[in-house]
């Protein structure tokens, strides 16, 4: 890992960010330089461990609960020696700063661990999501493969074959509102991988609902990685090149709603949509 001084301007315009992204405030285009630059950095690394840790812990200790005074003077006097001019302010602040502090000392291997899970699950979730994005954006945005008026069921079963034909009643049944303008089995140029596109109509946008094989690629488990459950299944959003995506795992395959709604509907809608396409998926295999 390559070591960047605290004085560079990189380092200093990343920590600026640094609050802002422990709560989830920032464009995930900001969020992507942060993870690339941490991968890099070892002090830019440190200091959130160190930001994350300490926020958590004291918003742990803050509680209206007093600790033996002996044992609060007793953490207070030594970390007095190694940190004048921490104790200004109320009692109740000292003692949580001050547990905080020791806490961090004892577990500081444990929690940089498990940062560092997180932010190999986080950086998974945004890879998987972009998969979703990239199809609808290039076979819906820029390519613009829909008619205007609607192609009729008869063809776009004719488009998706045996296996999938059945999905066009489903994609219709769960998602009111919209109108199916296409439906076909799409691919990137340059790539293996296909994948199922239902282009839709609706509430002012164009928003597809598609359908990939996972080839082993897996979403993480766990409420710190997910928007929202449905069920069993789990949903992952994220913002991405203007776009809102929500995903999810099924039956071996990754599912996407991805459009310019507000990220709230595009979650709403893939709510709606996952449990059945699940069900179908089991008898389309």
């Amino acid at each position: 890992m390559n070591v960047l001084t605290f004085d560079s301007r990189q380092c200093e315009r990343i920590r600026r960010h640094l609050d802002a992204y422990l709560s989830n405030e920032l464009l995930v285009e900001t969020t992507s330089e942060i993870l690339r630059h941490m991968e890099t950095c070892e002090a830019c690394t440190r200091e959130l461990e160190t930001r994350t840790r300490v926020r958590d812990f004291v918003r742990r200790a803050a509680t209206n609960l007093m600790p033996p005074e002996e044992l609060r003077l007793s953490i207070q006097r030594r970390l007095r020696e190694t940190q004048p001019g921490l104790w200004e302010g109320s009692r109740a602040l000292n003692w949580a700063v001050a547990l905080a502090g020791i806490v961090v000392i004892v577990l500081g291997g444990v929690v940089t661990h498990e940062w560092v899970r997180v932010l190999r699950g986080r950086k998974i979730v945004a890879g998987v999501l972009a998969l979703g994005v990239s199809d609808h954006v290039q076979c819906a945005i820029k390519g613009h493969n829909y008619p205007e008026v609607a192609n009729p069921p008869d063809v776009l079963r004719k488009k998706l074959g045996p296996q999938y034909a059945a999905l066009l009643e489903v994609v219709h049944q769960n998602l009111p509102g919209f109108e199916i303008l296409e439906a076909h089995i799409c691919s990137i140029p340059g790539s293996s991988r296909k994948y199922v596109h239902f282009i839709t109509r609706g509430r002012g946008t164009i928003l597809s609902v598609i359908l990939t094989k996972n080839d082993g690629a897996q979403l993480p488990g766990g409420g710190a990685f997910r928007s929202a459950a449905v069920g069993h299944l789990n949903l992952y959003q994220a913002h991405q090149q203007g776009m809102n995506v929500a995903g999810f795992e099924s039956q071996g395959y990754l599912g996407f709603v991805v459009s310019d709604l507000d990220t709230n509907t595009t979650l709403q809608i893939a709510n709606q949509l996952a449990p059945p396409l699940n069900a179908a998926l089991q008898i389309t295999g």
